[in-house]
Order: structure tokens, then sequence, then C-alpha cells
């Protein structure tokens, strides 16, 4: 799949945001309202649909075209009625693949939330269209030391390429600086629900409904330890410990029993450490603390990480063409990626923090 923003032939990004809350700085700025499913497609240019086809080849011998036993390509069918094929690079879908359109996404997230109210927040395409994502505000909220506040959103994430099923995952967004933050949800390793394209994603709205109500359960726990890091006091080379190990960082030990890093890892370390000056991660009792490390982490990956380096010096234009593609491939990253998994790892290692400490 393309690490890109998807457009159509217009040069039209096909993605809408609206509040503060974007993980791009793409596509149509619908304003400070939430959008209902409707308004939302129409402003991502989503509003297209998806036709499963079967494949053929040529046989040379007798001179035509044969259908492929059970195989099929998937292709995206603009308003005006051309075609985009979402499956490429030998990718194929099988017969009893059926595919989730865009607008019974929307829908069935009305039905999951029983609102059909404005409540999304972003949605967009990658690639031709192989992934659509939503991104949307539930009703539900927690306080950390009655000022942090974490509001939850329910992020589904479809592909239309066959490459994967129909993910629902609870997202807790920061409100004081808008990091995605990650939840280990114990009822599906922390990546979500997942719903296969059979036909029957509708048939199953009760089991994820379900399980959505066991994430909202897991969210209050999530609070709740969130609250307890703040009772961790770090000192900052075990911030920096905790930092490289969630990042991944290697070292090297050294004769005095200090830590060697690359310069690469470094550099990560340090932006990290950074931002534990800003005021976002010194709120009330924050500075110094394990809740503190993963606010940093987490803002790190999902606002420094995602501005491709070379921006970030100076020494590149954000508007150039190769630095769009490189940071949506970051962005898609923190989304969906290894920034994602990074942030996930940085919850799993606080939790262990605290678990000791119990």
């Amino acid at each position: 799949m393309a690490h890109q923003l998807a457009k159509n032939k217009n040069d039209e990004w096909m993605t809408a945001w609206s509040g503060r809350t974007p993980w791009h700085g793409l596509g149509q700025d619908v304003g400070p309202n939430l959008m209902t499913g409707t308004e939302a497609l129409e402003a991502a240019r989503l509003n297209w649909l998806v036709e499963k086809i079967p494949l053929q080849v040529y046989d040379e011998q007798n001179k035509r075209h044969v259908t492929v036993p059970d195989t099929f390509g998937v292709f995206r069918r603009d308003l005006d009625g051309d075609m985009v094929s979402l499956t490429k690079g030998g990718k194929t879908v099988g017969k009893v693949w059926k595919p989730f359109q865009n607008f019974e996404a929307f829908e069935f997230l009305d039905e999951l939330t029983n609102c059909q109210e404005a409540k999304i927040e972003v949605c967009g395409a990658l690639g031709n269209g192989e992934r659509v994502w939503v991104l949307a505000k539930i009703p539900y909220q927690v306080k950390i030391m009655g000022k942090d506040k974490i509001d939850c959103y329910i992020l589904i994430s479809n592909t239309h390429d066959g490459s994967g099923a129909i993910k629902f995952m609870l997202t807790p967004i920061r409100v004081v600086c808008n990091n995605t933050l990650t939840m280990a949800l114990s009822q599906s390793g922390g990546a979500g629900h997942s719903v296969r394209h059979t036909g029957q994603v509708h048939a199953k709205l009760d089991d994820v409904r379900k399980v959505l109500g066991l994430m909202v359960d897991e969210f209050d726990e999530w609070g709740a330890d969130a609250e307890s890091m703040l009772s961790i006091k770090m000192k900052k080379t075990e911030m920096r410990d905790y930092f490289a190990n969630a990042l991944g960082v290697e070292s090297k030990e050294q004769p005095d029993g200090s830590f060697q890093y690359s310069t690469k890892g470094l550099n990560k370390i340090l932006e990290c450490e950074k931002l534990l000056e800003k005021k976002t991660n010194r709120v009330g009792k924050m500075a110094g603390t394990l809740w503190a490390a993963y606010n940093s982490l987490t803002e790190y990956l999902d606002h420094i990480e995602t501005v491709p380096k070379a921006v970030r010096d100076g020494k590149a234009n954000a508007d150039d063409a190769k630095m769009q593609a490189l940071a949506i491939k970051k962005q898609e990253s923190s989304m969906f990626g290894q920034g994602a998994r990074q942030k996930r790892k940085g919850w799993e290692l606080a939790k262990e923090m605290l678990e000791v400490t119990a």
C-alpha cells in the first residue's frame, strides 16, 4: 500500500477533520464542529463505492480471456464512474471476501454508539483508498488530578484490498496537548476488536457493542492506572532508560556501568527529555513522575517523530511533495504502525513499574 493520503483525480485529499485533533495537516478543515457521517463522507471525498470484480487472464493458445476461478480484484468506483484499482502488487481477494463500504462503516458507527449525532473528528483514506479510517468522539472522559482531561475516541479502520479485517479500538486523546495515548486492552491484546470481511458485519453488531462496553470499563481502569503513575517519582537516568526501552534504542554498557547510545537513538531520547519541561507535561503534580515520562514519550511519537527531521531542522519545506509523503508515512506509523507499537510498549513498561511498586 502506498504510504500517502489518498487523492482523487481532481487532486483533492480524501480526508477531512474538525476541531484540533488532526494527525496530518492536509485535507478539508470543516471548522470547529464535529461531523455527522454524511458530512464526513462528503467532506473527505469518501462517498465512492467499492466493487469486487472477477479477474481474467489471456489464454494465448485459444486467443481469449478466461476468468480465474475464485479470484477477484477490488476497485474504487468514483461518482463519475471512473474505476481505480485497490488491489495491486499481486494482491487478490477470494469468493468469501465482501466489501465493507465506506458509508456502511459510518452507518455502523452510528449503530454501535446508538447515536446519529455529529461525533466524527477525523476521517480519511490512504493510498488509492486501500485503507479508510474514522475517528469519532464518544461522550466519555477521565480526569487525572481533576485537571488533566483525557477524551475517549473510537477508531474504525478498514482495508479494501484484502490485507486485513475491520478493526475497532478505543483511543484516549489528551486534551491539553492532543497527543494520542494508548490503551492496553486485556480483551484484545491492545489491538482492538476485529471483524472479518464476510458480509456479516452488521450481524455482529451486538458482539462488537459488548466488546466496546468492556473497553469503556477498561478505560476507567486505564485512568486509574494513569492517576497512580503520578505517585511514581523518577530520576532523570530512570526516565532515560524508560525512553530508550520504549523506543527500542540499542545501547552498549560502558566499564563504569553507564550506557552509550547511538547518535540517532540518543537524539530521540533527548527530544523526549526536552518535552518533560513543557507546561503540558508539568500539569499539577506531573513533573518528575512516570505519568510525565509516559506523556512525553507519546507526545514525541505523535508530534515530533511525525515531522521529517529535515523540516524540523529548517533544511526542507514542509510543503515539499517529498516531505509531505514522508510526513504522512510517519503519521500513519503513529496511528497504525511502529509508532503505535512504541506507544503500547511505553504503556506496558509503565504498567510494569506500577506493579513493582504496588
